[in-house]
């Protein structure tokens, strides 16, 4: 009884380590890793295609190093290129990023077994992951929620909702809602935007829809909207 569960063990084992090697599959892993890594990137929380990505890196790694492919190198590596990775999310900039990502591939070489099929299977994920990186930046234009928060690289041009401090004239004939009272100066409340602004008279109470009737400068003008 305990031999025919040892053979069949082992025969499942076996059937793993084939499955996971071949190439085909080998291919379909790292294509889930890299790409399912790029769109984690830029997801603001954890989802599913994030938890693929890393079951797929194990499945690759987990059945290259039973097969007898992989040796100690391959998980220094893999520790070595992580820390570096690491260590970017809190020092800003990109070398120790993609240096790690160098060790990170060159740990998949040496685990391979066949270092050409391999680099030719990182060229060509390479420029998939190219590919998706454009179609996120430039036709999606979604940003590194992560990096956005850490760094605050919110751009500043008016494509991105920001005007400079004494560029307002955009604002004339919006509506508004006093934040403090204006006598006549105070706060106004625009979307989520607090403006600095003067009442046309000499008082408009706080939570009044007000309209932007003039702006000069810094100096923007509100009267209180009629019902």
């Amino acid at each position: 009884m305990g031999g025919s569960y040892l053979y069949m063990t082992n025969n499942i084992l076996q059937f793993y380590i084939d499955a996971v090697t071949s190439p085909v599959v080998a291919f379909l892993l790292l294509s889930i890793f890299f790409l399912g890594l790029v769109y984690q990137l830029f997801s603001e929380r954890i989802n599913i295609v994030g938890i693929l990505a890393v079951l797929s890196i194990f499945i690759f790694f987990s059945g290259h190093l039973l097969s007898g492919d992989g040796n100690m190198l391959t998980l220094i590596l893999i520790l070595v290129s992580g820390f570096l990775i690491l260590i970017e999310f809190f020092i800003i900039g990109t070398l120790l990023g993609i240096l790690g990502v160098l060790v990170f591939c060159v740990s998949i070489l040496t685990v391979s077994g066949n270092v050409l099929l391999y680099s030719i299977f990182l060229a060509v994920i390479f420029v998939m992951v190219i590919i998706e990186w454009v179609i996120f930046v430039k036709h999606k234009k979604r940003k590194i929620p992560f990096l956005s928060r850490l760094i605050l690289n919110d751009a500043t041009d008016k494509e991105s909702g920001y005007t400079s401090f004494d560029d307002r004239s955009h604002l004339v004939g919006e509506i508004a809602e006093s934040h403090t009272v204006l006598r006549p100066s105070g706060t106004i409340r625009l979307g989520d935007e607090r403006i600095d602004a003067v009442a046309e008279g000499s008082y408009i109470p706080a939570d009044v829809k007000v309209k932007i009737i003039f702006v000069e400068g810094t100096r923007v003008v509100v009267r209180p909207v009629e019902d």
